[in-house]
């Protein structure tokens, strides 16, 4: 078949994933829009949530909050892993493996959220929310 609809299909699926989770875990932003048209930056879609307004204003982020956002980056990867098999699972999945590192990391060594280390800051924080 052709390969540029194939890669459209993937990134799809991809952006659906996100978008599925997104949907399904408790406590998290409602999707705004998903594209599949590629990004300058090398993305190969987005899926943009719109954040509550009163979760903006306080910068605070719950624990529950944290995790969903670690399910729904992940979400396009499984959705991949879903469709195609394991093994056929694509780099375009790096960026929110990223995002996923990131966002756990700082869960534990700035903001306390880590039940085997305990309740303690390990780094300086490095600012902003997740």
């Amino acid at each position: 078949g052709n390969p540029q609809l194939k890669q459209k299909q993937l990134v799809a699926y991809h952006e659906a994933g996100h978008a599925i989770v997104g949907a399904l875990v408790p406590d998290y932003d409602q999707v705004q829009k998903i594209t599949i048209i590629p990004r300058s930056n090398g993305a190969g879609g987005l899926t943009f949530f719109a954040p509550q307004e009163s979760r903006l204003e306080s910068g605070m982020y719950s624990r529950q909050y944290l995790e969903s956002q670690l399910a729904v980056a992940l979400g396009g990867r499984l959705a991949e892993e879903i469709i195609y098999g394991e093994d056929m699972v694509t780099t375009g999945a790096s960026n929110d493996i990223q995002q996923v590192a990131n966002i756990a990391k700082r869960m534990v060594k700035e903001w306390g959220m880590s039940d085997k280390i305990g309740r303690v800051a390990i780094q300086e924080p490095s600012g902003g929310g997740p």
